[in-house]
């Protein structure tokens, strides 16, 4: 797995979230697509139809 600001994109039963170095899951898998972290510690998401950052605690993010 590739991992940024030490978590990693997952999809898991259709539904993308992040997990961990250990595996555990930090943010949900609920996300219809997802992309990697960037530097700034922020990613893209869409949820429910709608797209939107997150940051790494998986708070909506501006």
């Amino acid at each position: 797995m590739f991992f940024s600001v030490g978590l990693a994109l997952v999809r898991q039963n259709g539904w993308w979230g992040y997990v961990d170095k250990t595996g555990k899951e930090v943010i949900p898998f609920v996300y219809e697509d997802a992309r990697y972290f960037n530097k700034n510690g922020k990613a893209k998401v869409k949820l429910n139809g709608e797209t939107f950052f997150i940051d790494v605690k998986g708070n909506r993010a501006e």
